[in-house]
């Protein structure tokens, strides 16, 4: 008798053993990919960047015209300085210092704004990568895919960076310019309970 209660509880200890064979006989699905080249080539990545460059142009532009404005109150301050009073001197000195504040509040407040949209869509973009990768990791059954940042070695075969840019692209659709962001419905709301 003791013999059969030997076999019956050396059952689950054989079924927990095949479980663990059978788990460690799957190979494990292992791609790395380059966040870099997702950001440099999928449509949203590629759109950030060309806003990015816009509204860094439009500022540039706004501290290239300060800028001249300032040069040519020092270049004319430079020919007349001789033939002027002293007062106006004293009074295109103080115009000077004015402007160079400006400029630097001007170029404070660009590098701010640059920064935090950077960070908005750098955010932004994050987000939908998390989104991409743990669908695309799904749906091709990987045990794990990784950042290549992190890692210091992996084969070319297990880069996944242009599967993941072609699902990244289906997944988030570029908007159309002018177009606001499509947000996703609110749930209904339950009627307060009493």
């Amino acid at each position: 008798m003791s013999r059969w209660l030997n076999v019956i509880a050396a059952v689950p200890v054989l079924a927990l053993a095949v479980t663990a064979v059978t788990a460690q006989a799957e190979p494990m699905k292992v791609g790395v990919f380059d966040p870099e080249v997702l950001w440099k080539q999928t449509e949203v990545g590629k759109k950030y960047n060309l806003d990015l460059s816009a509204a860094r142009d439009r500022l540039q532009g706004q501290i290239d015209k300060k800028t001249d404005e300032l040069e040519a109150l020092r270049a004319k301050l430079r020919q007349q300085q001789a033939s002027l009073s002293e007062d106006r001197v004293t009074d295109m000195k103080k115009e000077i210092i004015g402007k160079q504040t400006e400029l630097d509040r001007l170029n404070e407040d660009a590098t701010k704004e640059m920064k935090y949209q950077l960070g908005e869509v750098q955010g932004r973009f994050q987000e939908m990568l998390v989104r991409t990768l743990e669908t695309f990791g799904r749906e091709k059954a990987f045990t794990m895919i990784l950042n290549r940042g992190v890692v210091d070695y992996s084969a070319s075969s297990v880069d996944i960076s242009q599967d993941l840019i072609a699902r990244f692209n289906e997944m988030h659709k570029v908007q159309a310019a002018g177009a606001a962001p499509k947000k996703p419905a609110d749930a209904p709301k339950e009627p307060p309970k009493n």
